[in-house]
């Protein structure tokens, strides 16, 4: 950090710049400089006006958020850096440039002055950390921009641009060029008329009523199912009619609060291990990638269609490759539709909608693809037809590109060889929409090498999503919790009598975004069917496993894409009702296993929906499928719609305790038999007294 003085039209400009790439955090040390050379400016005879701004790509875009997971925030904290800025006796301008997030933005707003270059982007995201802010957000933020604004941004937490900033009175100015030069500018033109100390507490904040708080929840209750945060939030808000030292001092007790909430715990959980997710253990430091430019995807129906839109939106070279003509028309058709869907809601213009199309070549000869870097497979889910189609790709492509399946429960391994390149052959599992699922699962084969692993992640990174590994067994991580775990345990209850919509309720009432019967109609339940008929070649099960589903399936009751499925789709295509036909069938399979119905509560439902994911992540974790249990968090959030609020179901698991969760399992493994036998590692930590997050961490190293 440094700090100059500077001569402008004969007044000095003391000028701050903040210093601690690669984000600017405010950290303890960046907060002490920062006092120190503010302290010195405001001591300096020369200097009349102070310019805080930050070097490199971003102004300050944050907390040091380690603080808060070790629980002491060190001296200077941000209350009293903050403080000292808002009391300078001479005047104070933030300059905003990059990102102004969290702490960045509580620093310009006890500035007396704020500008920004065009680009900035300004938010307050404690709201996704189940955060109350703690350094003043809420006793300045409705003092300069009104409560509605206020409760959108806290609440809401997302980011806003400077120049909707500028509208709502947070931003003075917006500015074109380099932070210094934007700061320079803009004292010279407030030269003219006075520029003076205007300490944002000595403004008023207006009251904040009932309807203005019952509009807001309205706006954002979607993201804030099953949150408890926003109640804190606005009790923050409502001390900004407090003089400024008391609504500090109430906010900072709310903020403490929350620091050690479960929700918070389990969102702070989540942000670390979205980041962690990418780090391969063991990983040398020098290992070398693949250069990848050039991306081919072979198949074009809605997943490869899809997977191609994801290239191409991080602009990527990108030929999607089918054997048909009304193939490569169909993925015409998937891909024209999404981006002029796009240009009609105002994503994007209808130009950017034509461009982005154009940018996807397709072909039917696999030798136009020859020279790619990459190639996907996104064909039939069949073992026979992948390995033929990844052969034909190893005979055609360059000899150093790396070969990737879409599979979503295949083994890499016996698909990888298939060619004469198995250390070059890697699963990248998407899920649908590909070009909007956050989360691909990366799938390591028994010869995948590490170079190609970590290609996988960059490429992962590159096209904007949270990438997690996971070995070779069946379902990976992800589909092996749903099929192994919570859906086969969701049929088994209906055979016990309990309701396809009262478990979809009951699922959804604790945090899942969809039920797993509306999600499998959603999907295909011929989809499933066909995973577990290839896992039928490679284990013999006998324990219950999706009855009902593989009797729908040779029904026809394929789910939304033909009208009917556990719901039937008559009256809404999206809107499923409760099927009469459905419920018969249930009953009908329950009597022919000798299974008597009865009711059932909602929670029971919902524990042993989440216990079985619980045992079977457990399983995974214990085998070596998954690096740690936070990448099956990671997976369970972002892949199958598990509260994120919640922290995923491992992550859940240790919040209950592991010897309470072992018991619920051996209680229903005394009721419904060995299906339920524990996994050996929830044994093993619960008799120790630890936790998953433990394990994950004695493993990675």
């Amino acid at each position: 950090m440094t700090m100059m003085v500077q001569s402008v039209q004969h007044v000095a400009i003391a000028s701050i710049a903040i210093d601690n790439p690669p984000v600017n955090v405010l950290t303890a040390r960046v907060r002490a400089q920062l006092l120190a050379d503010l302290e010195m400016a405001i001591a300096d005879p020369q200097a009349k006006i102070i310019v805080i701004h930050a070097k490199g790509k971003t102004f300050v875009s944050g907390a040091d958020l380690k603080e808060f997971e070790e629980g002491t925030i060190a001296q200077p904290d941000y209350r009293t850096v903050l403080g000292a800025i808002e009391r300078s006796t001479k005047p104070v301008v933030a300059v905003l440039h990059g990102t102004a997030f969290g702490a960045g933005l509580e620093l310009a707003m006890a500035c007396h002055y704020r500008v920004a270059a065009k680009a900035t982007r300004i938010g307050l995201p404690e709201m996704t950390l189940g955060l109350v802010p703690g350094a003043g957000a809420a006793q300045r933020l409705p003092r300069l921009v009104g409560m509605e604004v206020a409760l959108d941004m806290l609440l809401g937490g997302g980011p806003v641009s400077a120049d909707q900033s500028h509208a709502s009175g947070l931003i003075d100015e917006i500015g074109e060029g380099e932070p210094e030069a934007i700061g320079r500018a803009f004292v010279e033109h407030a030269l003219t008329s006075g520029l003076v100390p205007r300490p944002t507490c000595a403004m008023d904040a207006e009251i904040l009523n009932d309807e203005l708080v019952a509009a807001a929840l309205n706006r954002h209750s979607r993201a804030l199912r099953g949150r408890n945060t926003q109640h804190s939030m606005i009790a923050a808000l409502k001390a900004s009619r407090l003089p400024i030292e008391d609504g500090l001092d109430e906010e900072w007790k709310l903020s403490a609060a929350s620091i050690a909430s479960r929700e918070s715990q389990a969102l702070r959980h989540m942000f670390f291990a979205e980041r962690k997710s990418s780090v391969i253990p063991g990983l040398p430091a020098d290992v070398k990638l693949r250069e990848v430019r050039k991306v081919a995807v072979i198949g074009a129906g809605t997943m490869g269609s899809g997977i191609a839109m994801a290239f191409a939106n991080a602009g990527f070279t990108i030929t999607l490759v089918d054997t048909k003509d009304e193939g490569l028309a169909r993925g015409r058709s998937i891909i024209e539709t999404a981006y002029r869907g796009d240009a009609k809601r105002g994503r994007i213009s209808p130009e950017q909608a034509i461009k982005a199309i154009a940018a996807i070549a397709t072909t039917l000869n696999l030798a136009d693809v020859a020279d790619a870097d990459l190639v996907v497979e996104a064909v039939f889910e069949n073992m026979d037809l992948k390995k033929q189609v990844l052969a034909e790709i190893d005979r055609t492509v360059q000899a150093d590109a790396i070969i990737a399946s879409n599979t979503s429960s295949l083994s890499v391994t016996e698909l990888g060889q298939a060619t004469l390149r198995p250390d070059k052959v890697l699963g990248l599992h998407f899920f649908s929409p590909a070009h909007i699922m956050k989360l691909l699962e990366i799938v390591r084969g028994d010869d995948t090498s590490l170079e190609t692993l970590a290609t996988g992640i960059k490429v992962a990174s590159a096209i904007r999503k949270i990438p997690a590994v996971s070995g070779d067994g069946f379902g990976f991580i992800g589909n092996r919790m749903m099929l192994d775990g919570a859906f086969r345990e969701g049929e088994q209850m209906m055979l016990e009598g309990a309701g396809v919509e009262q478990i979809d309720d009951a699922v959804e009432g604790f945090g899942f975004a969809m039920g797993p019967s509306r999600v499998n109609d959603m999907a295909g339940v011929d989809i499933g069917s066909l995973v577990r008929e290839q896992l039928a070649r490679r284990e013999t099960r006998q324990d219950p496993y999706c009855i009902v589903s593989d009797t729908l399936t040779p029904l026809g009751r394929i789910g939304q894409k033909v009208g009917k499925g556990f719901y039937s789709y008559a009256a809404d295509p999206r809107k499923g009702e409760v099927d009469p036909e459905v419920s018969a069938i249930i009953k009908r399979l329950a009597a022919e296993r000798n299974i008597e119905q009865r009711a059932f509560t909602d929670d029971e439902i919902v524990e042993r929906f989440v216990l079985q994911l619980i045992n079977v992540g457990a399983q995974i974790l214990d085998e070596g499928i998954a690096y740690r249990a936070a990448d099956i968090d990671v997976v369970w959030v972002h892949g199958f719609g598990f509260p994120r609020h919640l922290g995923g179901p491992m992550f859940y698991a240790d919040t209950l305790g592991l010897p309470q969760v072992l018991a619920r399992i051996e209680h229903w493994k005394a009721r419904l038999g060995h299906y339920w036998e524990p996994a050996s590692l929830l044994r093993m930590l619960a008799r120790e007294g630890s936790t998953f997050a433990d394990y994950d961490s004695s493993r990675a190293g």
